[in-house]
């Protein structure tokens, strides 16, 4: 029963924020270059500072294949 609950919660949470912050940067964007002289954008979420849950990925992947199965195609 716990699971459910918890499954439901991390489902509203996908739907409501589908964003969380990049972990490689702590949602800032940036990060330090190697030589410690100057900021560049972080590569893992373009600078962003947000990634997609991992959930709403899988919202959107199902979605896309479903929505992908209903389109027809018109007979030439």
């Amino acid at each position: 029963m716990f699971a459910v609950v918890l499954g439901a919660g991390y489902l509203a949470a996908c739907v409501i924020w589908p964003f969380c912050a990049c972990r490689h940067c702590g949602g800032t964007g940036r990060l330090l270059s190697p030589t410690g002289r100057a900021w560049r954008h972080c590569p893992h979420c373009a600078g962003t500072g947000a990634k997609l849950r991992l959930g709403r990925r899988i919202y959107n992947h199902l979605k896309h294949t479903h929505d992908r199965g209903r389109t027809t195609r018109r007979p030439h």
